[in-house]
C-alpha cells in the first residue's frame, strides 16, 4: 500500500511538471512568432478580416477610460454566441455593473454596435478580442482590472486564464461546449487541459454530455444543462420591412432554408424548391445562408435549374413569378421565421453540428433538420420525442418529408403548434445564471 502511494504521489509529481512544461512551451511559443504578427495582421486586414482603424485592440490596447464601478468582461467569438447573453447582459447593467463586450469577427462588431444603441446604456463597451499573447494580455489586463472574465461557449485561451488565474480575477465559462473532436485532442494532453480547466471557478454547460466533458478535462465546479439560447428570439428587421416582405409574398406557401452552410445544403434547398413545387405551384423559396457571400454560389445553382430569383442584398423584390429569394442580410431571421410554413435547418445536412432550434419553434414554424445536430442535441431530443420537429438522413428524404407535408398541410400546423408549445414552456435561464455568478460577482 504505501509503495502505491508512493507511485501515485510521483506519478502527481510528473502529471504537474508536464502541465508546467506544455504551458511553458505555449507561453514561449508566442514570442517567437512576435515578428511575424505585423504580418499576420496586415494579411487579415487586406483579406477583410480586421478593422486596421482598431487593429490596435488586438494586442490589448485601447484609448477608451475604463469605468470606475465594477467591470465585467464578456468575450463572445461570434455574433450567435454575443446574442445568447443579452438578457444576462441587461439584468446585470441593471444592478450598476459595467460591461465590456469583446468578439473577434467584424461582422459580430458592427452588431454589437447595434445591440449596444438598442440597450441604450452608457456603462456598456465594445473592443476587439485581444489576442492570446502574454503581452497582449498583461496590457489589457491592467487596463480594464475586470472584476470577473466570462468567456462564451468554446473559448479557451491558456495564457488568458493562467495570468487572470494568477491575479484572482474569478473565471466562468458559460454556455459551455467542446466538440468530440477537441474534446478528444484535450485528452492527449490530459496534463494539461486538468492545469487549465480547475482554473475556471465556474463552468455552466449548455447540456449534461458536455458538462461531463469538461469535468473529465479538469473542470471541479460544473453546473450542467443551462442554456441561455432557450431564451432569445431570432433577430427581426423593422417592422416596415417585414410588412413589406409579407405584402410582396400575399398567400404564397413559403419554405425557408434557414442559414445554410456550403454546396450540400445550396443543393438540397434548389432542388427542394424544384421537387416540391411539382405539387405546390405557388412555393416560394426562400434560403438564408449562413455567410453573405454564399450568395453568388446559390445564384449559380438557380440559373442552372431557371429559377426566378431575387437577392434581398440588391434590394430586389419579390413578384408572383419569384421562385427563389436569397436572404443575404444579418439580423433578420426570426422575420423569415414568421413568415415560413415549413423552415430546415442548416448546418445539419453539411456536419456543422446544427443551429438553434428553439428561434424556429417559437416562431411556429414546422421544423426539418439533418442528422448532425450535436449542437443541440438536448433540444432536438425534446422535440423528436413529442413528434415536434422531423429528421432526416438525406437529401431524397427532404425531398419526402416537404412534398408529404405540403400535401397534407394539417400536419405542418400540427408540427408548428407541438413545437410552440414545448418551448414556451422552458424556463428563463438568465435569472438562474445570475445565482450562480453572484459569488463571483461580488469579488
Amino acid at each position: 500500500m504505501q509503495d502505491y502511494n508512493k507511485f501515485i504521489n510521483k506519478r502527481r509529481k510528473i502529471l504537474k511538471l508536464l502541465a508546467i512544461l506544455l504551458n511553458g512551451i505555449y507561453f514561449l511559443l508566442w514570442f517567437i512568432i512576435t515578428p511575424i504578427i505585423p504580418i499576420i495582421f496586415i494579411y487579415r486586414i487586406l483579406s477583410g478580416k480586421e478593422n486596421y482603424k482598431r487593429i490596435y485592440e488586438r494586442i490589448g490596447y485601447s484609448p477608451l477610460k475604463r469605468p470606475n464601478n465594477k467591470l465585467i468582461w464578456v468575450n463572445a467569438v461570434s455574433l450567435g454566441e454575443l446574442r445568447s447573453t443579452i438578457p444576462l447582459i441587461k439584468i446585470l447593467l441593471q444592478q450598476n455593473y459595467s460591461i465590456l463586450i469583446t468578439t473577434v469577427t467584424l461582422t459580430s462588431a458592427s452588431h454589437v454596435k447595434t445591440i449596444i444603441n438598442k440597450i441604450d446604456n452608457k456603462n456598456i463597451i465594445h473592443h476587439f478580442s485581444p489576442i492570446d499573447h502574454p503581452l497582449a494580455n498583461i496590457i489589457f489586463l491592467n487596463h480594464w482590472k475586470p472584476s470577473c472574465i466570462i468567456l462564451i461557449e468554446s473559448e479557451i485561451w491558456p495564457n488568458l486564464i493562467n495570468n487572470s488565474f494568477k491575479r484572482k480575477i474569478p473565471l466562468v465559462l458559460l454556455q459551455g461546449r467542446i466538440t468530440e473532436k477537441s474534446y478528444k485532442k484535450w485528452l492527449y494532453i490530459k496534463s494539461l487541459s486538468n492545469n487549465i480547466f480547475r482554473k475556471f471557478c465556474l463552468v455552466i454547460s449548455q447540456d449534461i454530455i458536455n458538462g461531463d466533458r469538461f469535468e473529465k478535462l479538469g473542470a471541479t465546479n460544473v453546473i450542467k444543462g443551462i442554456n441561455l439560447k432557450n431564451s432569445v428570439p431570432a433577430p427581426f428587421m423593422d417592422k416596415i420591412k417585414e410588412e413589406s416582405i409579407i405584402s410582396s409574398i400575399e398567400n404564397r406557401k413559403v419554405l425557408l432554408f434557414a442559414s445554410i452552410h456550403n454546396d450540400i445544403e445550396n443543393e438540397a434547398a434548389i432542388t427542394s424548391h424544384v421537387e416540391a413545387k411539382k405539387y405546390t405551384r405557388d412555393l416560394l423559396t426562400i434560403i438564408v445562408p449562413r455567410h453573405p457571400k454564399m450568395s453568388d454560389q446559390i445564384l449559380s445553382l438557380c440559373k442552372k435549374y431557371s429559377l426566378d430569383t431575387k437577392i434581398r442584398s440588391y434590394k430586389q423584390s419579390i413578384d408572383n413569378k419569384t421562385d427563389i429569394y436569397i436572404a443575404d442580410t444579418i439580423g433578420e431571421l426570426g422575420s423569415f421565421y414568421r413568415i415560413t410554413d415549413i423552415c430546415f435547418i442548416g448546418g445539419t445536412l453539411s456536419a456543422k453540428g446544427g443551429h438553434n432550434l428553439i428561434e424556429p419553434a417559437m416562431e411556429r414554424c414546422a421544423i426539418i433538420y439533418g442528422p448532425d445536430v450535436r449542437n443541440h442535441q438536448d433540444i432536438s431530443d425534446i422535440l423528436i420525442k413529442n413528434n415536434a420537429a422531423i429528421q432526416i438522413k438525406n437529401i431524397t428524404e427532404l425531398h419526402k418529408t416537404i412534398i408529404n407535408l405540403y400535401q397534407n398541410e394539417e400536419n405542418i400546423n400540427k408540427l408548428s403548434d407541438l413545437a410552440y408549445n414545448i418551448t414556451s414552456k422552458f424556463n428563463n435561464p438568465s435569472s438562474i445564471i445570475l445565482n450562480e455568478l453572484k459569488p463571483y460577482l461580488k469579488k
